[in-house]
């Protein structure tokens, strides 16, 4: 298993191998982005796209961004699609790429069965909750 970064001049061609499917991912943001719009932001290297590899085979697709705070930098996983390959599993190679980054804390966004899982499965914490109110 390992996450192979894609670069930003390559997003065109991994879109076509499957990262398309990463729109599913964007739909339940609550509207914050599209799947075109990741894209735009995966080719200008707002964000880095990483294929995941399993016994030489896509295993699934993600995305991360790096977030400098006053106290800490932050490895951002914004979204995934690995269906039924137990994300788990790369959870790993997430942490040793916030280490290679210069960041001390991998962070996600998760609706509640995610966070049930993410907690369970993998080690995450929450630190807070993120709430809106429509204006």
């Amino acid at each position: 298993m390992r996450l192979e970064p894609i670069p930003a001049t390559h997003v065109d061609f991994a879109w076509k191998d499957g990262a398309n499917c990463l729109a599913k991912a964007c739909d339940t943001s609550g509207g914050e982005i599209t799947g075109d719009q990741l894209k735009l932001l995966i080719s200008r290297g707002e964000r880095t796209l990483l294929r995941m590899v399993d016994d030489e085979q896509t295993a699934g697709w993600g995305v991360v961004s790096v977030e400098q705070k006053p106290n800490m930098r932050i490895l951002w996983v914004c979204e995934v699609v690995a269906p039924n390959i137990g994300f788990e599993r790369y959870v790993g190679e997430v942490k040793k790429m916030a280490f290679a980054l210069g960041c001390s804390v991998v962070r996600c966004a998760a609706k509640p069965v995610q966070e049930r899982l993410y907690r369970m499965k993998c080690g995450f914490e929450p630190v807070y909750q993120i709430m809106e109110v429509k204006v």
